[in-house]
């Protein structure tokens, strides 16, 4: 994997910084998708990470560059649209995916225009979204990285 360097701070060295494999980075307030997908897939090498708070995506979707982001609007609905221009402008990648509310739904194309490559409003059935996240990653990293692995037989 790529490797940077930290800049050098008045409080240490510089420090090598390693990127981390694509995964699902869930935003939201309270665990309700990131359940959904955790149980959904379990037996996949996916890795789901939950986020309480737009700095946390950014941060993770900053070291793990080219992750699935399943961001649900109703926590933070003024600041969505400017999430994904910083995902945007972070370039790292990110694939954000939207659940919003029916009131909301109206600001799909802003949405998009900003960076979504998938909208929801409302929240859509469980197994569409775990189908669009296995997409988005597989299509970025391939299945084969991302399979489940069966114990081998000696």
């Amino acid at each position: 994997m790529p490797m940077t360097t930290e800049p050098a701070s008045d409080t240490g060295p510089v420090v090598p910084r390693a990127w981390l494999a694509p995964a699902i980075l869930v935003l939201e307030r309270a665990p309700r998708f990131e359940t959904v997908l955790k149980s959904a897939l379990a037996d996949s090498r996916r890795l789901i990470r939950p986020c309480r708070s737009p700095g946390d995506l950014l941060a993770l979707a900053d070291r793990m560059p080219a992750s699935v982001c399943v961001l649900d609007w109703s926590g933070w609905p003024t600041e969505l649209l400017g999430l994904l221009d910083r995902l945007q402008v972070a370039q790292c990648g990110a694939r954000p995916v939207v659940i919003a509310t029916s009131e909301l739904a109206p600001l799909e194309w802003a949405a998009r225009e900003a960076g979504a490559v998938g909208f929801f409003a409302p929240a859509p059935p469980d197994q569409e979204l775990v189908t669009l996240c296995e997409r988005l990653l597989d299509h970025l990293i391939g299945t084969a990285s991302t399979a489940a692995v069966a114990p081998q037989k000696q």
